[in-house]
């Protein structure tokens, strides 16, 4: 008999979202990937050791382990509490001096502090209101030193647009993912169902993406403060183009 239970909290604040989906949200090719990130992190936004880093939303730390490891002074924040904890562990078992902080990003400020901030894979646009992301934007700003570098990697509208699929399905481990979606208000928010399927029980999380397109972006990290926008097709530098892969914004204060 098939058992189904569903989530009534926003997705972002759901603890088990976080602690059930951590197989799918960070399978292992995703895992193998972050050295090269973080060398394009590095390349695109000309890091130097030792400069502050905060890595917005950093989940299990991936990034910020391996900023730590290559010299820079990290700050890694996220609002999973069990992530935070899961990061900590790892820093401390490798020796890594790395600062953890469990933290809703709407609210975190450090005045004038780091030389680059990093919100990397769709961790922006995760509120409803368009305030909401608005206020991270002007966190970020007055949380980076003058001249200091932001990057902000998520799939862009217009690169949603064109890839866009009803569902997705896969095996896992031991059991089934499903991934059911739909565009909404031409386009502004993607309405997105993940279906986690194993032991016989059918667990649902419906959440809300905000989308945005290269204009759009632009248009919110000057509002921000920000006085140099760039923004790529993907970590190395490409044209945000017909075949762009992300939407990767680089801005300077």
């Amino acid at each position: 008999m098939l058992v189904i239970e569903m989530s009534k909290k926003e997705w972002f604040e759901d603890k088990w979202f976080w602690e059930e989906y951590r197989p799918i949200l960070f399978p292992k090719e995703r895992l193998r990937s972050t050295g090269q990130q973080v060398e394009r992190f590095i390349h695109l936004l000309d890091l130097r050791e030792g400069e502050k880093i905060l890595d917005l939303a950093c989940g299990i730390g991936r990034h910020s382990l391996e900023l730590a490891r290559r010299g820079y002074d990290v700050t890694g924040l996220d609002l999973s509490e069990a992530y935070i904890e899961e990061a900590s562990k790892r820093a401390e078992e490798e020796g890594l001096r790395v600062e953890f902080v469990t933290a809703d990003m709407r609210d975190f400020v450090r005045e004038d502090h780091y030389d680059a901030v990093i919100n990397f894979w769709s961790s922006f646009g995760y509120f409803e209101s368009e305030h909401d992301d608005h206020q991270v934007l002007k966190n970020v700003h007055r949380s980076l030193k003058k001249e200091g570098i932001v990057l902000i990697d998520v799939m862009g509208k217009e690169v949603m647009e064109r890839i866009y699929t009803e569902r997705d399905w896969g095996r896992i481990d031991d059991g089934f993912f499903l991934e059911e979606r739909v565009l909404k208000d031409n386009g502004e928010y993607l309405d997105s169902n993940w279906i986690l399927i194993k032991n016989g029980v059918v667990k649902e999380h419906k959440f809300i993406y905000k989308l945005y397109s290269k204009e759009e972006m632009m248009r919110m990290l000057k509002k921000a403060g920000f006085t140099s926008v760039e923004i790529y097709g993907d970590l190395y530098g490409k044209a945000y183009d017909q075949e762009a892969e992300r939407l990767v914004a680089v801005a300077i204060k």
